[in-house]
């Protein structure tokens, strides 16, 4: 499997945000919501092999983390709105003071946790995975022998990561990878980064 972890230090972790206005109201969970769409979506499909987190670190209840499984989801759009809806109607349907850590599934391949990290890091073995955290100033992807399958991909919103976060990560042994000179946003990054992996896998 392929996993992508993506921050957002605001994105509010209740579904009290307006639809008519995404990244006004939701502490730019539009952001996590590109990189969900870059993540999981292809032309005319899912990536089959990838499980997106968006950890919500903002407003009242967080932190808490939705997880897509793309072995499972069935009727992802691509367009924002939707996503949106999405996710809306997911941490509407969760208690906001389940069990630590423990994802509760709403629909197929779509869940829920009480939790920030820590909740992501004990749904896999961490220590089974290939682990690499995306950092403007790291190496460039392309100078490093990169995994393409059993990995897992941290990737910050337009803040980055807080000083917590970065620790963990480093404790848990990521790699910094950049993907390349110029910063990019964040879900662009994401394609940039599943392109290397695609392209490696098929000249494996």
């Amino acid at each position: 499997m392929r996993r992508f972890v993506i921050v957002g230090q605001q994105a509010i972790a209740t579904a009290h945000f307006s639809l008519l206005d995404i990244a006004g109201t939701s502490g730019r969970l539009d952001i996590l919501l590109r990189c969900l769409r870059s993540a999981l979506l292809v032309s005319h499909g899912l990536r089959r092999d990838t499980i997106v987190y968006l950890v919500l670190c903002g407003g009242e209840h967080a932190p808490r983390v939705l997880r897509a499984d793309g072995r499972h989801i069935r009727f992802v759009r691509p367009d924002e709105r939707q996503l949106a809806i999405l996710v809306q109607k997911a941490l509407a349907r969760t208690p906001t003071d389940g069990p630590p850590n423990e994802f509760i599934e709403v629909r197929a391949g779509l869940a829920v946790a009480s939790g920030g990290i820590e909740a992501v890091l004990a749904d896999f073995r961490a220590d089974t995975v290939a682990s690499y955290v995306l950092e403007e100033s790291a190496r460039d992807i392309r100078e490093v022998p990169l995994a393409f399958d059993d990995v897992v991909v941290f990737v910050g919103d337009h803040h980055g990561f807080n000083d917590a976060v970065r620790a963990r990560l480093a404790l848990e042994g990521a790699s910094p990878i950049s993907v390349g000179p110029v910063s990019l946003h964040a879900d662009d990054a994401i394609t940039l980064v599943c392109n290397e992996m695609d392209r490696r896998k098929q000249a494996s």
